[in-house]
């Protein structure tokens, strides 16, 4: 399982930055490592385990290790869609993952168009919506035309 970091850093700007950081944490920057950074900082839309093992022809347990250190160092965070595994992204997206809680499919809303919506919600409720780890779910057209 991954973690995030307790209080994490400003997230990485660039895939250059991200390799920094592995490097200023006493790390050494693999081939595995910089292909993972590269996926996710070119990823339009938050990428599962099996996409980056099938994108980067690298075992699956690297890329679970690599990604559980890029979550520790603020590098990359995890999101829960649906009842499916977990889907990562580089960290400081400003946009707020939308998912099918049927097919997992996933994409990204600019963050700007739910900013209204998550301020009525604290301002009624008191809660802050956490809008990554939990993003917002439902079905997509494809299931729901199944």
């Amino acid at each position: 399982m991954t973690t995030a970091a307790v209080s994490p850093p400003a997230p990485p700007v660039d895939v250059d930055q991200a390799l920094e950081r592995i490097r200023d944490h006493g790390g050494r920057v693999t081939r595995a490592k910089r292909t993972v950074a590269i996926l996710l900082f070119d990823a339009t839309d938050p990428l599962s385990v099996d996409d980056i093992v099938e994108r980067s022809g690298l075992e699956q347990s690297v890329v679970y290790r690599t990604l559980g250190q890029f979550e520790g160092l603020g590098i990359a965070e995890h999101v829960h869609v649906g009842h499916g595994g977990a889907v990562y992204r580089r960290r400081g997206r400003e946009t707020v993952p939308v998912g099918c809680r049927v097919c997992g499919r996933t994409v990204e809303l600019p963050e700007s168009e739910v900013r209204s919506f998550a301020a009525r919600v604290r301002d009624t409720t008191g809660i802050e919506l956490d809008l990554v780890h939990f993003p917002l779910s439902g079905r997509c057209s494809d299931c729901t035309d199944r």
